[in-house]
């Protein structure tokens, strides 16, 4: 008697319909509350947050509630700049200059003029083809390349007697 190996399952799809508690913990969570005072609103001792946060029904609904919100602003990084640079204009009428700079601040910060200038250096690891290249290079290459980096001295080399 052959037995039949029964057909993969197809891979679960998550479900953004969840249950009352973790829907209860989410929607806090959402409105800003912190994920302890969540949980403990919601029915979970606080030290199964990250346990319920974890849940792929969870994520899925955050995810998509999160979409909504922003779907929803209609407030953006050009909004904001607009409305700083008024307020730089505001304190400027209002000789304010430390409101104005806080706002240069701000706008700084949110064109990254603050951030940390990466530079980046790429070492050729590789000798021999350095070794090829100066290889390649004439006589008159070369001597021309000491030279322009070498600093030569006129004198002459005197004994002091004792070779």
């Amino acid at each position: 008697m052959t037995r039949k190996t029964p057909a993969p399952k197809p891979p679960r799809k998550p479900s953004v319909v969840i249950e009352g508690q973790r829907k209860l913990m989410a929607d806090l969570i959402l409105e800003g509350t912190p994920k302890a005072e969540a949980a403990r609103a919601a029915g979970y001792h606080p030290s199964n947050v990250d346990n319920v946060m974890r849940q792929e029904d969870m994520q899925q609904y955050l995810a998509d509630a999160r979409g909504q919100i922003e779907d929803a602003s209609t407030l953006r990084r050009v909004d904001v700049m607009n409305i700083y640079l008024e307020a730089i204009d505001i304190a400027r009428i209002q000789a304010d200059p430390s409101q104005m700079i806080n706002g240069a601040d701000k706008i700084a910060k949110m064109m990254g003029y603050y951030a940390p200038e990466t530079l980046k250096l790429e070492v050729e690891q590789n000798s021999k083809s350095l070794q090829n290249k100066f290889r390649q290079l004439s006589d008159a290459e070369l001597y021309e390349l000491a030279a322009g980096r070498a600093k030569v001295i006129d004198g002459e080399v005197i004994s002091d007697g004792q070779t």
